[in-house]
């Protein structure tokens, strides 16, 4: 590896804090307000949506980070693990014991709490110990012991759009009387997916979740995407070229994801000088667009249904954005029918709005492949 690759300032992995978090200030200023003023602000129990690679477990790291300088605890946990419930239990157990001996705040994650790397492993006398005890009962006594030192718990679940409807019932029957009704201090942010609409919150009997703050994010804009790119470069000692920067800009569509793997592959493309030109933009571009297809594109494209495929393929047709009326004669049917489909595929992260009955690709990747598969 060479001196410049050890030295790449980006990071394109899902759920890594990126070297310039940029464009999403006002979501982290919302859940800090929400932090200093309590239960009763609007913001204490947040429901963050994006598609994938739009930042949304980087900010669930931020608000996790918050509350930690706070001298909050922080339960960490992911919907896609068994029995969320139980284990949100075990973790505020735990705390309540650490609260109770005087230890330090800390976050315990869903890992950590399965015993699994440096996380703490239960014992038997523990695990009988939490055998009679629920989870409202454990979270209200840890949270009233918190609000006697001033401070708070902020639980934080990730991939909410892949919990089980009995286990999202539990936890938002718990939330709800723990913190709305009682007032008591337990923060609650939870991240999914925009399908999460369509499914989980389409029960009639999540009406807390449906009442949560909402924090959609949306692609980053020029300035946003040009700083996310160019500054991580500077504090690196590099420098990129002004064509090549608002080449990586208009490829990488403003999605957070993508400026990290167009940012990281142009960086490696350059080295070991670490400057940028376009044709090292060009290149890592390049890179950057397999990749995207492979861990983006791929996975959604393999989600969806014949119907919800035949939708896309008839926008491939169209260089840019797509009308819905063209698009129903393509798959011959009715408007209210493709309407139907656009709102699947918008949730599903595949296509998204391009103004009045118009739609256009989420990942500009999209339309090149498909044309290429034809």
């Amino acid at each position: 590896m060479t001196a410049a690759a050890a030295d790449n300032p980006f990071l394109p992995t899902f759920g890594t804090t990126p070297p310039t978090l940029a464009g999403r200030d006002d979501v982290v200023a919302r859940f800090a307000r929400a932090f200093e003023r309590g239960p009763q602000h609007p913001d204490y129990t947040m429901l963050i949506t994006g598609v994938r690679g739009s930042g949304k477990t980087v900010l669930l790291n931020e608000a996790e980070d918050a509350a930690l300088r706070l001298g909050w605890r922080v339960i960490s946990m992911s919907a896609s693990v068994r029995d969320l419930c139980r284990l949100i239990t075990n973790a505020a157990h735990r705390h309540l014991h650490e609260a109770v001996d005087g230890a330090s705040p800390r976050r315990i994650s869903s890992v950590k709490v399965m015993g699994v790397g440096v996380g703490f492993e239960p014992s038997e006398e523990t695990d009988a110990a939490r055998s009679d005890i629920d989870l409202r009962s454990v979270l209200t006594s840890l949270a009233e012991r918190l609000a006697c030192d001033s401070t708070g718990l902020l639980l934080t679940v990730d991939e909410l759009h892949a919990v089980s409807l009995p286990e999202a019932t539990e936890l938002a029957v718990t939330i709800q009387h723990v913190t709305r009704r009682e007032l008591l201090p337990v923060a609650f942010i939870g991240a999914a997916l925009p399908e999460i609409d369509e499914t989980l919150l389409a029960d009639r009997g999540m009406t807390f979740f449906q009442r949560c703050a909402r924090a959609r994010l949306e692609a980053l804009g020029h300035d946003d995407t040009a700083d996310a790119i160019r500054l991580p470069i500077r504090e690196a000692h590099g420098h990129i070229d002004d064509d090549a920067l608002e080449h990586l800009v208009r490829d990488s569509g403003g999605h957070p994801f993508t400026i990290q793997l167009v940012g990281y592959h142009s960086w490696e493309m350059a080295a070991p000088t670490a400057r940028i030109s376009a044709t090292h933009a060009a290149a890592g571009a390049l890179e950057a667009d397999h990749a995207v297809l492979e861990q983006i594109v791929k996975p959604i494209w393999s989600g969806l249904s014949s119907m919800d495929r035949t939708f896309l393929w008839a926008m491939s047709l169209d260089e840019a954005d797509s009308e819905m009326s063209r698009i129903a004669e393509r798959i011959e049917r009715s408007p209210n029918f493709a309407q139907t489909y656009r709102r699947r595929l918008i949730d599903a992260g595949a296509i998204e709005t391009a103004g009045r009955g118009r739609v256009r690709f989420s990942y500009q990747q999209i339309g090149p492949w498909l044309r290429s598969q034809r």
